[in-house]
């Protein structure tokens, strides 16, 4: 059932697809002989975001090459975005890069030039357009990917702790404070993730942070409505803590902060490993229903026994202050390549599987696109207290698990509500329409991986 109160749309999306050539398109894309997109004219993309001047974004990253972060997003926002309902015209305008680590496979360069975008050699230069002063109305910054040493705890050390600082320095400096988008966690480290909320509340920094799962496709359409009671819930992922834990802890946290009171923070983490996790179920301290009934909605999952198929679970446990329990479970090879969702509610067992798109499109990258967009236009789709809370979650479920204990977390006293944010999500349940393509626009076929190459 498609609810517009639950997954709300701009008017835009609506009022101005229209068919053109065999595609779903939008005002403000120059179209090839063949019908192919080529290009946005500034000019009507302007008139499209119904605005003099068309925002101006500063676009840092770690590394932009062939299906990265910064590809999947920021060549959305060059070339347009691709949804369920058509093309859409991006209604802010990359004005700026920086790109820490530029190699033989980056194609960041050649698109940014391709659009006749300035790439600065350093953050601060990007942020103030070579100017002194900030000069951009917003920053979109991709911390993820790249050359980077691990810790003694297998943790990716992304130094998003020291971009934002930079970038905060800049703010400070120019006496004015813009949006800021971050790609995924604030940090890998919790005393990091703290810092930059607290920094980012002292300048005043509109802030909104997170990845593509809280806005992907639901099959079923599940959304708790807010004041749900839940009592415990289970997200499922795969891969391990690190790559992929905290996309997990997202799905957990997107449902759950919805629950009646709102979100009372996480007074324990535990983390589990191996046959600890199959105890955990044994003895109920996981539901096995629960962790069933989320695995049944996933399309594509291994058959077989969980437990045979699986060499390695993990798992951490959450508990949160006001008595829910949430359970992050990944279950490597079992699952495959599938996430979801179930929980127990007073109105029985619920559950969802949370569906991506595949390559070389990468839609669900596309909704998050359109969230950032509606974030640095009109105000943030999630609360930023949402990711400075997963972002702790994760942390000290690695550090759990490593230790071997339980951890206290008084510090995860963070309580916010969910009220009044308006993501934008696919109403159907899989991709359709321009979600699944052709991608991507005339001109732009090296943005497309060898391997995907060798498919077609």
């Amino acid at each position: 059932m498609k609810s517009e109160s639950l997954n709300p749309r701009r008017n835009f999306i609506k009022k101005s697809v229209f068919t053109a050539a065999g595609l779903s398109i939008v005002p403000g894309f120059v179209l090839g002989e063949d019908g192919s997109i080529i290009s946005i004219t500034e000019q009507l993309s302007k008139a499209f975001a119904g605005q003099e001047g068309i925002k101006k974004i500063a676009f840092i990253t770690h590394i932009y090459r062939n299906s990265a972060h910064a590809d999947v997003i920021g060549t959305k926002l060059f070339l347009g975005i691709p949804a369920d309902e058509g093309m859409i015209a991006p209604q802010i305008k990359i004005a700026s890069v920086y790109i820490e680590q530029i190699g033989e496979n980056d194609t960041g360069v050649r698109i940014a030039r391709m659009n006749n975008t300035p790439v600065y050699p350093t953050v601060e230069e990007a942020l103030t357009l070579g100017g002194d002063k900030l000069a951009v109305d917003a920053v979109v910054y991709v911390g993820e990917h790249g050359d980077y040493p691990y810790n003694r705890l297998g943790m990716k050390l992304y130094p998003r702790m020291n971009y934002l600082e930079r970038i905060f320095r800049v703010f400070d400096a120019s006496k004015k404070s813009v949006p800021v988008f971050t790609d995924k966690a604030l940090s890998y480290s919790w005393l990091d993730s703290k810092w930059i909320y607290d920094r980012a509340q002292e300048l005043n920094v509109p802030m909104m942070a997170g990845s593509s799962l809280p806005y992907c496709w639901r099959d079923k359409p599940l959304e708790h409505p807010l004041g749900a009671k839940i009592s415990e819930a289970v997200a499922i992922g795969y891969a391990s803590l690190d790559a992929y834990g905290f996309h997990v802890t997202e799905i957990l946290q997107c449902m759950v902060e919805r629950r009646a009171g709102g979100e009372t923070g996480v007074k324990s983490v535990e983390g589990l490993k191996g046959d600890d996790v199959w105890k955990a179920i044994d003895t109920g301290k996981i539901s096995q229903k629960l962790v069933d009934a989320a695995c049944d909605t996933i399309q594509g999952k291994a058959t077989g026994n969980m437990r045979e198929i699986v060499e390695t679970p993990f798992a951490v446990i959450v508990n949160y202050s006001d008595g829910t329990k949430g359970v992050i479970l990944m279950l490597d090879k079992y699952v495959n390549t599938g996430w979801a969702y179930s929980a127990k509610t007073s109105k029985g067992i619920m559950a969802t599987e949370f569906v991506l798109s595949g390559g070389p499109i990468y839609a669900h990258f596309s909704y998050l696109t359109l969230n950032i967009q509606k974030f640095i236009l009109s105000g943030p789709t999630a609360p930023i207290e949402r990711n400075l809370l997963t972002s702790g979650i994760i942390d000290m479920g690695i550090r759990s698990l490593a230790k071997g204990e339980v951890i206290k977390t008084p510090f995860l006293n963070i309580k916010y509500n969910a009220a009044g944010y308006e993501p934008i999500r696919p109403t159907s349940p899989r991709p359709t329409g321009q979600s699944i393509g052709p991608w991507p626009p005339k001109g732009y076929d090296f943005v497309i991986p060898d391997d995907f190459k060798k498919k077609g």
